[in-house]
């Protein structure tokens, strides 16, 4: 159902590509228009390509963070500890790569059906600043730009990302400080499993 409604929505970016066979981002069109085949064929790594700087230097970031938590956590952590210390950020944290990252953000987000909702052809882009452009679009849906290593990248997520990223340097801190209580304890002889299960996890959104 999703992937259909993404399809109708695109219909009128087809125009725009009809025009411009590789759609050039350092255009607010072209930059809109190369939305199209993350939408059609519902690719989150696509989508990341398409964000502008700032949110894709918070995904960059946030997966180095839930890397660095991962090792420590395979590392330091009892077996049976392991999957509850990511949180709700277990399928994020097994990503390889930052746009693998954001492929399981948006998996649980539908991040591509906000994106379709009211994606259509560019019908007025207006400046909001030296860098930035507000886009509105045939559904009269208005897409925010900004500009930044020669191109334009959509923003509709980057709040969000960024109150991630703190969230998971809490996570991260709190996973250090498990990890070094569980090395002690095995250095020390251990601890039981009734000792373990009182221990403070890290969780998304604490």
């Amino acid at each position: 159902m999703g992937h259909r409604m993404g399809r109708i929505h695109v219909f009128a970016a087809l125009l725009v590509l009809a025009a411009c066979e590789r759609p050039d981002p350092k255009t607010p069109e072209g930059a809109l228009a190369g939305l199209v085949p993350c939408i059609d064929n519902a690719d989150h790594r696509c989508l990341y390509d398409s964000l502008d700087r700032d949110s894709r230097w918070s995904i960059q970031t946030i997966h180095k963070k839930l890397v660095e938590m991962r090792r420590l956590v395979e590392k330091s952590y009892p077996k049976d500890r392991r999957r509850i210390a990511y949180g709700t950020l277990f399928e994020e944290a097994q990503a390889i790569d930052a746009a693998g990252m954001f492929d399981a953000y948006c998996r649980k987000r539908r991040c591509l059906e906000q994106v379709a909702r009211g994606f259509g052809a560019a019908v007025k882009v207006t400046s909001k600043g030296e860098n930035t452009v507000i886009v509105e679009t045939t559904r009269g849906h208005r897409f925010e730009m900004l500009w930044a290593e020669e191109r334009w990248g959509i923003t509709p997520f980057r709040d969000e990302l960024q109150k991630m990223k703190l969230r998971v340097f809490d996570s991260l801190k709190q996973v250090k400080i498990n990890a070094a209580d569980f090395e002690d304890q095995r250095r020390a002889g251990g601890l039981g499993k009734a000792d373990i299960g009182k221990k403070k996890e890290s969780e998304d959104g604490h």
